[in-house]
């Protein structure tokens, strides 16, 4: 079942075993749907209004972010307390006092009252989706559904170590070329303003034919100094209309589409998605989830939409009976002839989630190295494309400058 497509209400019903009035809030596709998984718990629903969600974003939402390092720390200690015998309130109540990142603090601290009202784990964790996203509590539930919830948090803690390690190498590797273009657009953009409008100001005063190169770059200078709240409102409302179409899953997927198609994008992205992929389904199955239900987390909590959206067709094809790597061969583009033969040994011998992990092992090693191997590759271009835009802001601005001595 999709996110997207749940609502949330604030509810009100009666324990039809101790006649005890209970109220909280739930998520559920409908209020029908609300009032079947609330009579299975054995209460009554009596009354119920949706929560709008909020659209506005508050300072405090701007900068609540937990990392993923938080999030490695959290699963590791917590698995090590529940080994050393501690319960699960007060492992919880210790990791509120030890985090230092106020928002999972927080989350934790509403956890545990929500532990203390009778809910699960997992259901307490689901209202706070920064401090611990879907994925998160879907290993949750299942530790506690399968009673190993101390085994589950170590496979946890094991898969975000991995998935920051992947972060890191990506952010590593696009670091450079980020810094160096950026600094390209802000120098140029100081020259337009600052610099190329007082060469206006002396070509005026002498009737000479500027270059067609000089004319261009006094033509983009004057309209950008006359002009700046245009560029600026066109930019903000290209952001914005960006912002728009990647929040309808159409553009979403338009985009990734276009992203994995592009040349030197698409196979990074490919690989960065296979291993990250392969580590969660490994993780899910070594925790004892079905396999089709491991899809269907998979399918709702993938980022990547083209990817997502194959992993829940895959769940409708293994629930009939066949075989993953069968379905996944009829996407040679996103998933390699490599990958579907070693997904096929793995499933003939009944070793996928082994399998599986060597995948994503292998190829979080190549992206390490593709994005080591991109920076030394940009490194050169990026110093030909300066000194590119250098030559010809220089030429622009002297070519005129020698025609200025001739007429003196």
């Amino acid at each position: 079942m999709q996110k997207n497509n749940m609502a949330t209400f604030r509810y009100k019903g009666v324990n039809e075993r101790t006649g005890e009035r209970v109220s909280d809030i739930r998520e559920a596709v409908s209020h029908t749907i609300l009032g079947q998984d609330l009579m299975k718990e054995g209460v009554l629903l009596t009354s119920f209004s949706e929560l709008k969600k909020k659209h506005a974003l508050s300072f405090e939402s701007l900068f609540s972010h937990v990392p993923v390092l938080e999030r490695v720390l959290f699963a590791r200690y917590f698995a090590l307390m529940l080994r050393a015998g501690l319960d699960v309130k007060n492992a919880l109540d210790t990791l509120q006092r030890q985090t230092k990142n106020q928002t999972l603090a927080r989350s934790i601290a509403s956890v545990k009252e929500g532990i203390e009202k009778g809910k699960t784990l997992a259901d307490s964790m689901k209202p706070f989706p920064k401090a611990f996203p879907n994925l998160f509590v879907s290993f949750v539930g299942v530790g506690e559904a399968t009673g190993k919830l101390q085994e589950t948090l170590e496979i946890l803690a094991q898969q975000l170590q991995k998935e920051f390690e992947l972060r890191r190498a990506i952010q590593g590797g696009m670091m450079y070329p980020i810094v160096i273009i950026t600094a390209l657009f802000s120098v140029g953009a100081a020259m337009m303003i600052f610099v190329v409008p007082k060469l206006v100001d002396i070509f005026r005063g002498f009737k000479v034919e500027l270059p067609l190169m000089t004319r261009v770059l006094l033509a983009t200078s004057s309209f950008i100094s006359t002009y700046w709240y245009i560029v600026g409102l066109a930019i903000i409302m290209l952001i914005i209309a960006l912002r728009m179409i990647m929040k309808t899953s159409t553009g979403r997927m338009g985009v990734a589409w276009l992203l994995l198609r592009m040349p030197v994008v698409g196979p990074i992205i490919k690989q960065i998605n296979i291993a990250r992929a392969s580590r969660n389904l490994s993780s899910l199955l070594a925790s004892g989830v079905a396999f089709t239900e491991a899809l269907a987390i998979m399918g709702n909590n993938t980022p990547n939409p083209v990817y997502a959206k194959i992993f829940l067709g895959a769940e409708a094809h293994v629930r009939q009976g066949k075989l993953l790597s069968e379905y996944f061969a009829g996407y040679e583009r996103l998933f390699p002839p490599l990958v579907v033969s070693i997904m096929s040994v793995g499933e003939q011998t009944g070793a996928l989630a082994e399998v599986l992990k060597e995948v994503a092992s292998f190829y979080e090693g190549e992206v390490d190295q593709t994005m080591k191997n991109l920076t030394s590759i940009m490194e050169p271009v990026l110093m030909i494309l300066i000194g590119l835009a250098v030559g010809a802001l220089a030429i622009s601005i002297i070519s005129p400058i020698y025609s200025l001595v001739n007429v003196i």
